[in-house]
């Protein structure tokens, strides 16, 4: 019998795959959405962009999709060097897609505040305004905090804090509220909450305006709910064994009206928990971060300055005394003063003003009852104000500006 033997050859093929490497970056330590650019150091990028791409950590846990990643904002590529803005982010990794192959970094990226904005290439936010004619916005007290002390002082202390820090024009009114959550009386209100199931929360009504070819984004109203099932301590420092510091939830849903998201790194006034472990192991502190005081004064800086004018909308100004809460106080030494005049008074249908010094044309007015409430607030025009609808009446009409206070009463009928 004869054997065959089948001898089979193996061929060995080696293929030779190029790996890119981040070796490192700089900073180490950035805030998302304030245009701060971020080095990326390494070898094997590629000549050139093309399909490749820069991503990072979210606080959903995942990275940012390959969409969303490849149109942020890159400031240059080469083979061993990437540089683009930094985007709203959470801390973590920094991932490098190149051709579909993912490569992580070895150390990680921190992200210590974080901007928000509608559009990260180029960067477009929501700005602040001149929303109330006294350079900023006016916030009111819910007659629930305005009747405890403690309250209404811990409200006060954290509004001159961003007042002092950040420069922003917030402002609380001179008399409480009893009026309920909606964003569309663009009453700003902070009261509790007795349907809140996290401790607070801040919502937000933006509006936008078209002027050519720019849409003007712009902040209309806030309002801030603060949760009744918490037992408040509404005092300074640690916060006492099973209670929630007052301030210190309102320190973080204040950093959300102006524009801040959250981040994971520990410390910080925007981490997403604010009264549980870990947080409540820095909560004692009284302040906002020096991280959250830079995003915040850029977003500031950012809303003083735009040059968009149209639908009424111009910038919010700068704050004169920042431990002046009430806005008391103004930047002009001789402040004036002018008599409003209301007609027909006593009216039932329509109301007409006229003022010496005012040109009253398109200027915001207030018009409240005797309780305090804001019942209209509109633009005025030639055709007057409709007063129709409101119940009888003595009513207050407020017009604001930067420099001066003018009001008037009228008899509704």
């Amino acid at each position: 019998m004869q054997k065959q033997l089948a001898v089979s050859a193996l061929f060995y093929f080696i293929v030779c795959s190029v790996s890119a490497q981040i070796s490192s970056f700089t900073p180490k330590k950035i805030i998302g959405g304030i245009s701060q650019k971020l080095i990326i150091n390494g070898n094997n990028f590629g000549a050139n962009q093309g399909n490749s791409y820069v991503s990072f950590n979210q606080e959903s846990g995942q990275y940012l999709d390959a969409a969303a990643s490849k149109a942020l904002k890159y400031l240059s590529w080469s083979d061993t060097k990437i540089e683009l803005e930094m985007p709203v982010a959470f801390s973590g990794k920094v991932k490098l897609n190149i051709n579909g192959t993912d490569f992580m970094s070895g150390d990680t990226l921190k992200v210590t505040a974080n901007l928000g904005y509608r559009s990260a290439n180029p960067m477009v936010y929501e700005y602040l305004t001149n929303n109330n004619n006294r350079g900023g916005y006016t916030w009111y007290i819910h007659k629930t905090y305005w009747d405890i002390p403690e309250a209404k002082a811990a409200i006060e202390a954290v509004f001159r804090e961003f007042r002092c820090k950040t420069g922003v024009n917030y402002i609380l009114a001179p008399f409480s509220t009893q009026v309920g959550f909606n964003l569309g009386d663009t009453f700003n209100v902070i009261a509790p909450d007795p349907q809140l199931g996290p401790v607070g929360y801040n919502e937000r009504l933006w509006t936008s305006c078209i002027l050519g070819n720019e849409t003007f984004y712009n902040i209309k109203s806030h309002d801030l709910h603060m949760s009744t099932s918490q037992d408040w301590y509404y005092g300074t420092g640690v916060c006492p064994a099973g209670k929630t510091k007052f301030r210190y939830v309102l320190y973080h849903e204040l950093g959300h009206s102006l524009g801040l998201g959250h981040v994971n790194e520990l410390g910080q006034s925007m981490f997403p928990s604010v009264s549980f472990l870990p947080s409540n192991t820095w909560s004692g502190r009284d302040s906002i971060t020096s991280d959250e005081r830079t995003a915040i004064s850029y977003f500031i800086n950012l809303s003083q300055n735009f040059t968009f004018r149209a639908c009424g909308i111009s910038p919010l100004s700068k704050v004169y005394d920042c431990q002046d809460v009430y806005g008391t106080n103004t930047s002009i030494d001789n402040v004036k003063y002018s008599p409003l005049t209301v007609y027909p008074n006593p009216a039932n249908a329509s109301i007409f003003l006229e003022s010496v010094n005012l040109n009253l044309n398109e200027t915001q007015i207030c018009i409240r009852d005797y309780t305090g409430k804001q019942v209209i607030k509109t633009m005025y025009t030639e055709e007057g104000i409709s007063v129709a609808d409101l119940r009888e009446g003595i009513y207050t009409i407020e017009i604001q500006t930067i420099d001066a206070r003018y009001t008037a009463k009228f008899v509704k009928y």
